[in-house]
C-alpha cells in the first residue's frame, strides 16, 4: 500500500469533488483524509489517499493529466516518527494588523524550534465596533519534548504583548 498526498486548486465549479473521488476510487484509492474550501470562487484542498502499490504511478498519472480544470500535484508520503515531539495547540484573537503570522512564526521556528503542522486564520468583524477587525488564528504545532514549559508561555506572552493580542497555549 501507498500513501499519496494530493494538492487541487482551480475554479470552483459543480462535481469537482465527485469527479475526483471518481478518479481515486478506479484505482482501489481510500481517501484517508483532507482538508479541502472555497476561497473567492476558487477551489482549494489537499488530500491523502492509501492506494494498492501496484496502482500508485496510473493514479498520480491520471490524476495530474486530467481534465477537472484544476491544478493537481502528486507526491508520495511515508509515515513519520513523531515520539520526539509533544502535540500543542496555539489560540490567537486581536487586532487585525499586518505581519502577525509573520511575527508569530519567526518566535516559533527560531525561538522555540516549533514545527506548523496546521493552521487556520481569519479575519473577522468586532463585535465591539463594526469598523474593527480582528485576526483569528488556530494552529497546531510540534514542539520539541525537550522544550520547558515556562519557556513557550515565557515566549507566547512577549510577543502577544508586543502584538497587542490575546494567545491561548495548551498541550494537546
Amino acid at each position: 500500500m501507498k500513501s499519496i498526498l494530493i494538492s487541487v486548486l482551480g475554479d470552483d465549479k459543480l462535481g469537482l469533488l465527485d469527479s475526483l473521488s471518481e478518479i481515486i476510487v478506479s484505482h482501489d484509492g481510500d481517501w484517508i483524509e483532507s482538508n479541502m474550501f472555497t476561497v473567492e470562487a476558487k477551489f482549494a484542498g489537499i488530500l491523502r489517499v492509501n492506494v494498492p502499490s501496484k496502482n500508485a504511478e496510473k493514479l498520480m498519472k491520471e490524476l495530474t493529466s486530467s481534465k477537472l480544470g484544476l491544478q493537481i500535484a502528486c507526491e508520495e508520503t511515508a509515515p513519520v516518527k513523531l515520539s520526539d515531539y509533544k502535540s500543542y495547540n496555539i489560540e490567537l484573537i486581536g487586532q487585525n494588523h499586518v505581519g502577525i503570522i509573520n511575527k508569530l512564526s519567526h518566535v516559533l521556528t527560531y525561538d522555540l524550534k516549533a514545527n506548523v503542522e496546521g493552521i487556520k486564520t481569519e479575519v473577522i468583524n468586532s463585535s465591539m465596533a463594526s469598523s474593527q477587525q480582528l485576526f483569528k488564528a488556530q494552529i497546531n504545532l510540534h514542539l520539541p519534548m525537550s522544550i520547558d514549559e515556562r519557556l513557550i508561555k515565557e515566549k507566547l506572552e512577549l510577543i502577544a504583548d508586543e502584538m497587542m493580542v490575546e494567545i491561548y497555549s495548551y498541550e494537546s
